[in-house]
């Protein structure tokens, strides 16, 4: 039922049309069109937007009876004036047809052909068929700039199902017996309903960002044009604020943050050395305290992770017969109850009576067992409850 401006000049943001029909979807209004400059959602590229008279278009969706253009709010006129976002219908044609020339160098170079495209808000996707190596990828990238900087025109044309097949192209199936060819002129063409321009020189740049393993193949992420130039920006910036971070030039940004690493390594081994010597001395402060066997030792700390909780009371229950009752008030209450081998006393369940008081939840198993609540202004109470309970067994 729409004329699809588009599809004859990709170019064409602003037209005149008449409201054919008024429909509603997901709630919000949306009218159907004589005519329309609006590209609908389909095959990998997302939908124009922009306005009806003064009314903003939020989606474009194909429907069984034509273009729905989907408003902000109800749109009263009969006849109205569209205007197509520029800046998106642009972004989009670098994108789509960065992809196009893209999936065709991975088949000209790797043989490895695109199984999907997704245009997303800050990049773009294929997924192949095989897996590549890096090398290939770059191989890649390389072939589709070199094809975008020669300027080759790109054309739209019209072909039978049988004229495609004839020239090793597969139709896509709801194209019918016309089918809609997007050709790179002496390098590639696709049947292809989307936005394109007129020279692969407005494509500007492909960069790949990033590939990753999918589903047995690879997922390569990538972005064309403007945002080549803006994903180029915010690495270098990146980059540049490494280099005052290390004081180093480019050349030196990555084997300063080597040795940064290096030495962090370092760093950590020597800080966990110092903790499980400064625990051990705790272990025996607390125990040279508590004479009585075995030792029931009850502490609390400030703002000790749970983890250096645990190795405390590892560390006392491995000295000599020993429950070890222990908390820490970080941003909740931690507790930490454990006791030596062959004393009688169910741990999990006395962690899990102490923890209910502190509105939390934990758990454990033999003679250990952890976890943390919320009303740290209960905490000694429930350390002393615990306490209480191993004294009469």
């Amino acid at each position: 039922m729409t004329e699809r401006l588009y599809r004859a000049d990709p170019y064409l943001l602003a037209f005149e049309a008449r409201v054919l029909a008024r429909r509603e979807h997901e709630g919000r209004p949306a009218v159907v069109l004589d005519r329309t400059a609006f590209y609908a959602e389909s095959g990998g590229q997302p939908w124009d937007t922009g306005t009806l008279g003064d009314v903003p278009v939020v989606a474009v969706i194909e429907s069984s009876d034509g273009i729905l253009h989907v408003l902000e709010r109800p749109l009263e006129a009969e006849r109205v004036s569209g205007r197509v976002d520029a800046a998106r219908r642009r972004d989009h044609r670098e994108q789509h047809h960065g992809q196009h020339l893209l999936s065709r160098a991975f088949v000209e170079t790797a043989g490895a052909r695109t199984v999907s495209f997704h245009l997303g808000a800050e990049a773009s996707s294929v997924d192949l068929d095989c897996d590549l190596t890096d090398a290939k990828v770059e191989a890649a990238e390389r072939r589709t700039n070199e094809v975008v900087w020669s300027g080759t025109p790109v054309r739209v044309v019209e072909a039978s199902a049988a004229e495609c097949r004839a020239r090793g192209i597969e139709p896509p199936p709801e194209a019918g017996d016309r089918v809609r060819l997007v050709e790179a002129e002496g390098f590639d063409v696709q049947p292809c309903g989307g936005t394109h321009p007129r020279s692969t020189a407005e494509v500007g740049a492909v960069f790949v960002v990033g590939r990753e393993r999918y589903k047995g193949a690879l997922r390569v992420r990538f972005v064309c044009g403007h945002r080549a130039l803006s994903a180029f920006r915010e690495r270098q910036a990146l980059v540049d604020r490494m280099g005052a971070l290390f004081s180093a030039p480019l050349g030196g940004v990555a084997a300063a943050a080597e040795r940064t690493l290096a030495d962090l390594a370092t760093a950590q081994k020597a800080l966990r050395d110092l903790r499980r010597a400064s625990l051990g001395s705790e272990a025996e402060r607390l125990l040279a305290a508590t004479p009585e066997e075995p030792a029931l030792v009850v502490a609390v700390y400030d703002d000790w992770p749970a983890d250096d909780l645990r190795a405390l009371a590892v560390g006392l229950v491995a000295k000599r017969p020993c429950i070890a009752l222990l908390g820490s008030r970080t941003e909740r209450a931690q507790l930490v109850f454990a006791q030596s081998e062959g004393l009688p006393n169910d741990i999990p369940a006395l962690l899990r009576e102490a923890v209910d008081s502190l509105g939390g939840k934990g758990g454990g198993k033999g003679n250990l067992a952890q976890g943390s609540g919320d009303r740290k202004d209960q905490l000694e109470a429930a350390l002393a409850r615990a306490a209480a309970t191993v004294r009469r067994r």
